[in-house]
């Protein structure tokens, strides 16, 4: 590939159409972006579920919303999406989340360069393929979602010196001024999201339960327990087992902009494998997460990025898949001792005495 007839194209498009945590982790490759082609226009296209997150990202300029519901749906909504790359003169555009739909739509929009994941039936519609399978989890996915920069950007950044450049904005601010004054929180305040969507096991309700416990004689914090609105049952679960004045139930009470504010200023974060722990990682927040060593779901893929010592997996021999109903352990989160659960907890907590 002849590298100069790319020097500074004047829009690159970037797409990751799928979940939360995936989108997070494909942000860092719109700073890397932006610092190789500092004088090109870069647009994301991504759900409107997600939109509300590229908002708040420091380097992007432009929020594509990818509707294959409605506008976007069928061959006439391939070709009007088409029509709408076409028309912003897209130059060079990543593939992060291989969809054949979107694959055609950036051949039918005229896109020079196409980049994405061989090893698909439609990958002969982009013309610059990344010969890697996923599946393996070899490396994260973060570092999967740079390797498709590579041909374009040579020197990529080692893991310590990437970075997610959401900003706590003042839309953020105020947002979470609201949440706070609304429900009389301190702006002191951990918080704990025990679901996963059923992407990955969940850490026993029993267990939360008594790290609630234990937070609550260590610190004098609000602690939030919190969920979407199908998870108020295992939410309640937990809070009936605790009877801490300190502890707040939040179940679909958030859109996910204002979860992101609570997020950005929290003083710890406490999840299973889950996407807003990604939102937690994006801006450093303290993290204790806890993840099954199963290929799927392992933290070297899923994990937050380059922080493995807020991750406990039990000691297990790993899987090859992950099957909750069937899992040979009954639940082998559950297998993770409370002793090495407390110590963790206890070396976050001091990392913190000065704040």
């Amino acid at each position: 590939m002849n590298q100069k007839s790319i020097e500074q194209p004047e829009n690159i498009l970037l797409i990751r159409t799928d979940r939360i945590g995936d989108v997070v982790l494909t942000t860092p490759a719109i700073t890397v972006l932006r610092k190789h082609f500092p004088g090109a226009r870069l647009h994301f296209l991504t759900r409107a579920y997600t939109a509300p997150l590229l908002k708040h990202h420091r380097d992007l300029d432009e929020i594509l919303v990818y509707d294959p519901d409605d506008r976007h749906r069928g061959w006439s909504g391939i070709r009007r999406l088409a029509g709408e790359l076409r028309n912003r003169q897209i130059g060079l555009a990543f593939l992060f989340f291989p969809q054949p739909e979107l694959a055609l739509a950036l051949r039918l929009a005229g896109i020079p360069y196409r980049v994405g994941m061989a090893y698909r039936w439609y990958s002969f519609l982009l013309n610059h393929r990344i010969y890697e399978h996923r599946k393996h989890g070899l490396k994260h996915e973060l570092e999967y979602n740079l390797s498709l920069l590579q041909p374009f950007v040579p020197e990529l950044p080692p893991p310590a010196e990437i970075r997610f450049h959401f900003v706590f904005d003042e839309t953020l601010q105020a947002m979470q001024r609201r949440i706070l004054q609304a429900h009389r929180l301190k702006s002191d305040y951990l918080i704990i999201h025990p679901g996963s969507g059923g992407s990955a096991p969940n850490l026993p309700p029993e267990r939360f339960a008594q790290i609630i416990r234990f937070l609550s004689d260590k610190v004098n914090w609000d602690i939030l327990l919190v969920g979407n609105g199908t998870e108020a049952a295992l939410l309640q679960q937990i809070a009936t087992q605790v009877r801490e004045a300190s502890v707040h139930v939040f179940a679909g009470n958030w859109n996910l902009e204002e979860y992101l504010a609570m997020i950005a200023r929290s003083r710890l974060f406490i999840s299973n494998s889950t996407g807003p722990l990604h939102m937690a990682r994006a801006f450093d927040i303290p993290l204790l997460s806890f993840y099954c060593p199963a290929i799927p779901c392992s933290p070297r893929r899923w994990g937050p990025y380059n922080r493995p010592e807020a991750v406990l997996v039990p000691d297990i021999i790993p899987c090859k898949s992950c099957n909750t109903k069937k899992c040979p352990y009954g639940n082998c989160l559950g297998l993770i001792p409370w002793e090495t659960i407390q110590a963790k907890l206890e070396s976050i907590l001091a990392g913190r005495k000065d704040e």
